[in-house]
C-alpha cells in the first residue's frame, strides 16, 4: 500500500440476538489520508476489495469516501475538480454512531442519509464501520437453521437456486 493507507484494528465482541454496533461492525478497517490523489483512491479500492474509505487526520475520522464517490469524481469534467483531485475534495459526511447504538439506529441513521455505512466512533476515535451489507448478514438466518445447502455450502432459503 502507500503512505496514504491507514490500518486500524480493534478487538470484535460476542453477537447478540439483538446485536450492537460492537458485534456488527468491521474492526479491521482500511483508510486513507485527505491529501491523498484519486488514483491512489482508485487503486485501494481496486485491490482491497472494500467499497468505503474513512478518511483519516491523523487518529480523526472527517470523513468517508465511497466507491460511488470515485466513479462521479471520475466522470465529471476536470475543472471542475482541478487537475488531480485530492480525497478531502470528494469525501463526505456520514452518520457517526457508538458501538453501543443498536441495528434499528443503524439503518434508520442509512436510511436518513441516504448512505450505506456509518462509522462507529469511541472516545472520539474512529473503531469500526457498519456497512448495509452488514445489517442484511445480521437479519438473515444462520447457517444451518433453514433452507438448503449450496455447492459451496452456503445455506440458502426454499426458492434459491445456484448454478
Amino acid at each position: 500500500m502507500s503512505e496514504h493507507t491507514v490500518h486500524l484494528n480493534a478487538p470484535p465482541e460476542t453477537l447478540d440476538d439483538d446485536p450492537t454496533l460492537s458485534g456488527l461492525m468491521t474492526h479491521r478497517l482500511l483508510g486513507i489520508t485527505p491529501d491523498a490523489e484519486l488514483h491512489v483512491a482508485l487503486r485501494l479500492l481496486a485491490a482491497s476489495g472494500v467499497r468505503h474509505l474513512p478518511v483519516l487526520e491523523g487518529n480523526r475520522c472527517i470523513g468517508l469516501l465511497t466507491e460511488v464517490d470515485v466513479l462521479r469524481a471520475l466522470t465529471r469534467p476536470r475543472p471542475l475538480l482541478g487537475p488531480s483531485p485530492v480525497v478531502v475534495q470528494l469525501c463526505r459526511s456520514v452518520p457517526v454512531l457508538r458501538p453501543g447504538d443498536r441495528r434499528t439506529v443503524a439503518a434508520a441513521a442509512m436510511h436518513d442519509s441516504g448512505i450505506d455505512a456509518v462509522l462507529v466512533v469511541e472516545h472520539d476515535l474512529l473503531v469500526g464501520i457498519v456497512t448495509a451489507t452488514d445489517l442484511v448478514r445480521s437479519l438473515a438466518p444462520r447457517p444451518g437453521t433453514e433452507g438448503t445447502s449450496d455447492p459451496a455450502g452456503m445455506t440458502l432459503p426454499h426458492g434459491i437456486v445456484v448454478r
